[in-house]
């Protein structure tokens, strides 16, 4: 999706929750930082089978009636927020996991709230926001958090975890790029199974890494500012992501597959900060 000009649109998931409205803070933000439009979508759906047909379709036009009414308060809600971001709604019947998971595929960014209505409270990711972290085409921020809104006193870091796997060096760009857009400082945490040896553990040897510490070299060379956190790596729940949770502004990691079983799938769940999937490269 993008606009007139050919700037691809910034998608959040709205549906009128508290976690929906930081998701708005933090999908604005990056669309005011972008230059990007921004699509406020909601989807909805018929739960119940086996109704007379006349009352379906009334409980179908309910339904739809309803969705609108959240998403005209969602975009009066962005429009006080910001003027320069141009805001679009969109509504669409079906499973939101499935209906976001396909507009992800002309997406700049896709922002979601970790729950949305209904969830419980010990839930730390709804089904909707694992679902579709783990599948989209675009980089997914998941928000949550006491450090939900965009900008914070303090400048904590982006905290970009890399790994050997196909989506590291993307999710190593789109920290980077996040950092440079908020003024922030760069951490980078190494990630892998256990086992694996450091990067540059033994000096001459090729691995797997190799492409994704050459890469991260080059990142270095532009911000000499860039931090490392180059001990063994451990196999998930690893210390040294938690420590990185909480120290960080945002979190992004590759969401390749079978990387997301481990690594991605363990932050999603278990950080306390907005966390960013991002898939390999197109």
């Amino acid at each position: 999706m993008a606009d007139e000009s050919g700037a691809r649109e910034v998608v959040v998931g709205f549906d009128g929750s508290v976690h929906a409205m930081q998701a708005l803070d933090w999908a604005l933000d990056e669309a005011e930082l972008r230059g990007s439009p921004l699509a406020l979508c909601h989807a909805w759906q018929w739960p119940y089978q086996g109704v007379a047909p006349e009352l379906e379709e009334a409980g179908r036009r309910s339904l739809h009636e309803a969705a609108q009414h959240v998403l005209a308060h969602g975009a009066e809600c962005a429009r006080q927020r910001t003027a320069g971001v141009t805001v679009r709604s969109v509504s669409q019947e079906g499973s939101a996991a499935e209906r976001l998971t396909e507009l992800s595929a002309g997406a700049e960014l896709l922002v979601l709230g970790s729950r949305g209505l209904g969830r419980l409270a010990r839930v730390p990711v709804g089904s909707v926001a694992a679902h579709v972290a783990m599948h989209a085409r675009c980089p997914v921020i998941v928000v949550r958090g006491a450090g939900a809104l965009p900008r914070p006193a303090e400048a904590t870091p982006v905290v970009a975890v890399v790994d050997a796997s196909p989506a590291a060096q993307s999710a190593l760009s789109f920290a980077e790029r996040e950092a440079e857009l908020r003024q922030l400082p760069l951490k980078i945490v190494y990630s892998g199974a256990e086992g694996e040896e450091a990067p540059g553990a033994v000096l001459g040897r090729s691995s797997a890494r190799d492409p994704v510490e050459r890469a991260a070299a080059v990142v270095q060379e532009r911000r000499p500012d860039v931090l490392t956190h180059p001990e063994n790596p451990l196999a998930p729940p690893p210390e040294a992501l938690r420590e990185a949770a909480q120290e960080a502004r945002l979190l992004v990691v590759g969401a390749a597959h079978p990387a997301f079983g481990s690594v991605a799938q363990w932050l999603l769940y278990n950080a306390v900060c907005p966390t960013a999937v991002v898939p390999p490269a197109r």
